[in-house]
């Protein structure tokens, strides 16, 4: 979505084996996790204008040391840790910001709002590529393994009914 409105994207990701499709996706540069040195100053060289950020931890604080001026961080997940260890000095020397992103909890105006711009506007340009398998509601527990051992790409539809009464 963001390549598609011409934001030049930095995805980072664990799976060497991800690199291709994230560059498929619109991703200019992949960067391997297991690589990034996150640095221990209170502030390191700028490299992001802003960052949509998933993981927490170690990599939201990473990445607010090196988020431009003025530089907004949505945090959007915590699969690396919901601490964060930062000092104050991104936050009034360079002004950045992290936004906290609870979607469950959007009101149901915005979130309407939200899905007719992804409908239009915002609409990934490779869906078919991020949505890379579907399987029914039943099926869902035998799923999990595959996400606990980072096997997955992509996104997966759960199909809640198939419109058959039981």
């Amino acid at each position: 979505m963001l390549a598609g409105r011409g934001y030049e994207v930095v995805a980072v990701s664990g799976k060497g084996s991800s690199h291709e499709y994230l560059h498929a996706l619109g991703a200019k540069t992949v960067l391997a996790r297991q690589e990034i040195e996150f640095g221990t100053r209170p502030l390191e060289s700028v490299r992001f204008a802003g960052a949509i950020d998933n993981v927490g931890g170690d990599m939201l604080a990473w990445l607010t040391r090196i988020t431009d001026f003025q530089g907004n961080i949505a945090s959007i997940g915590q699969t690396g840790g919901a601490k964060l260890e930062t000092t104050v000095m991104p936050f009034i020397l360079r002004g950045v910001s992290i936004l906290g992103i609870n979607s469950s909890a959007t009101l149901r105006p915005m979130r309407l709002e939200v899905w007719k711009r992804i409908a239009t506007d915002l609409k990934p340009r490779h869906l078919d590529r991020i949505v890379t398998r579907t399987i029914s509601f039943d099926d869902l527990p035998g799923a999990f393994g595959a996400y606990l051992e980072g096997s997955v790409t992509g996104r997966t539809v759960v199909k809640i009914s198939d419109g058959t009464r039981r």
